[in-house]
């Protein structure tokens, strides 16, 4: 008697589905061929057929502890904030804050573009405060998102609240203060993830994001890291908070010389800058000197950082995005490898003048981890049962986008491949400001954007 992503994984087949079940008892090169009852199997099928499941070793995990109720309120047209000043709104809306849940509701977005079945094939690990905030926020991921609760952890203190005003040129982020989290709740989560794990081995890819609410430690995501990532599972980190230690634990899970997975981490030019001990305007546009120097300065910082990760996703803005390749050894500063992403221009799609950029970073997250997923299990022609998050329209296109870059650039497939994936998650975070709601694309913008880009300059 066997679970059935359990039978799968014995059997060597990585689906949990029919499907999965049926080849990998009929694997022509099986050694042992496996003999079961004839009626039991039929049985078999015809329950995975009426309910699916998904294995943590093909979800995508993305923690993100410090959830949030987020409140927009939109001012009248053409009038901006304020300070001092009595303001009535023009409208106001409720719905999901938080980054890592606002990574969910970006890949919500792409699961939504061909009505897929959406399983357990993203799960947030999350604190939700009880009370209407905590009820709210779960409801609108579970019921409107589709987005599974198994990594849900409804904590004693109430959920916090963000606000933002949104004005004619710019919007103001108002963020309260979060409850407190604690032992007994941050050992329910580590329990939760650890049976997942016992169930369905290492995730698929693992998402962290942003902050922490008060009580976690700052090794509270290396601890979660180590439980969930196996020598082939995909990290993107978009945090600072507790880098130190989860470098160093990322360093140990990929030690294997066969290992398949990888790290990167994404952050914008200001912050890397910052990192590396130096100033830069978020206003003015990197240059090559800046993000080498930066680049140098975070290796010599953070000492684990070449072995844990693959690559810097940087982004700068409206102005192009870098992808740097992490050196394995000790380097000089000219033997950082860049690859520059062209900027993306959505002037001409403005709806009224209003652009709203609250969460778009973290959909530049959920896009670039989701293509990395695709790209990194890329289905072969005629295969139709991709288990991730990319439907199989935008996968077609990412296939095709990297096979023309890479057969215009200079530089491995490996960097082109996750080229391709920031690229396309440039491309999710640009269409995303065009909707109010934070986090939320129409993925037929993004697939534009994406398709309309000019091939990358390898520097």
């Amino acid at each position: 008697s066997l679970q059935p992503h359990l039978l799968c994984n014995h059997l060597g087949s990585g689906h949990c589905r029919a499907d999965g079940i049926r080849s990998a008892l009929h694997r022509k090169d099986r050694k042992k061929p496996v003999k079961m009852n004839y009626l039991w199997h039929l049985l078999l099928l015809s329950t995975m057929s009426a309910t699916t499941t998904h294995a943590l070793s093909t979800s995508i995990v993305v923690v993100g502890l410090n959830a949030a109720l987020q409140k927009r309120f939109i001012l009248p047209p053409n009038t901006n904030l304020e300070p001092g000043n009595v303001h009535r709104a023009h409208n106001s809306e409720t719905g999901v804050g938080g980054k890592g849940q606002d990574v969910g509701v970006a890949m919500s977005c792409l699961m939504s573009k061909e009505k897929q079945p959406r399983d357990d094939k993203v799960l947030l690990a999350q604190f939700l405060g009880m009370g209407p905030e905590g009820d709210a926020v779960s409801g609108a991921l579970r019921l409107r998102r589709g987005l599974s609760d198994k990594l849900t952890i409804r904590n004693a203190a109430p959920l916090r609240t963000c606000t933002t005003i949104v004005g004619k040129d710019c919007a103001t982020e108002l963020v309260e203060t979060s409850g407190e989290v604690t032992e007994e709740e941050l050992k329910q989560l580590g329990q939760k993830v650890e049976s997942l794990v016992n169930d369905g081995g290492h995730a698929s890819g693992l998402c962290i994001m942003g902050s922490m609410p008060p009580g976690c430690g700052d090794n509270t995501y290396a601890q979660l890291s180590e439980k969930m990532v196996g020598k082939d599972t995909l990290v993107l980190i978009d945090s600072v908070i507790g880098l130190d230690a989860l470098l160093k634990t990322l360093k140990t899970c990929f030690e294997s010389d066969d290992r398949e997975g990888g790290a990167v981490l994404k952050l914008n030019a200001a912050e890397l800058c910052k990192l590396a001990g130096a100033d830069k305007s978020e206003a003015e546009k990197v240059t090559i000197e800046e993000l080498t120097a930066a680049t140098s300065g975070f290796l010599k910082k953070y000492d684990c950082a070449s072995s844990a990760l693959d690559y810097l996703c940087v982004t700068d803005g409206k102005f192009p995005g870098y992808l740097v390749e992490v050196p394995k050894e000790s380097t000089t500063e000219n033997k950082i490898n860049f690859i520059q992403l062209p900027a993306i221009d959505i002037s001409k799609q403005v709806k009224g003048g209003m652009l709203y950029p609250i969460g778009a970073g973290d959909t530049v997250a959920a896009g670039t981890l989701a293509a990395w997923q695709y790209l990194h299990h890329e289905p072969k022609a005629g295969d139709d049962n991709f288990f991730g998050v990319v439907p199989k329209q935008v996968g077609s296109i990412l296939s095709s986008v990297k096979s023309n870059w890479l057969s215009d650039a200079s530089s491995d497939e490996k960097s082109i491949k996750m080229a391709t994936s920031f690229a396309f998650g440039l491309s999710c975070g640009s269409a995303s400001c065009l909707q109010q709601e934070n986090s939320v694309f129409d993925v037929d913008d993004a697939v534009r954007y994406f398709s309309e880009m000019d091939s990358p300059i390898i520097q």
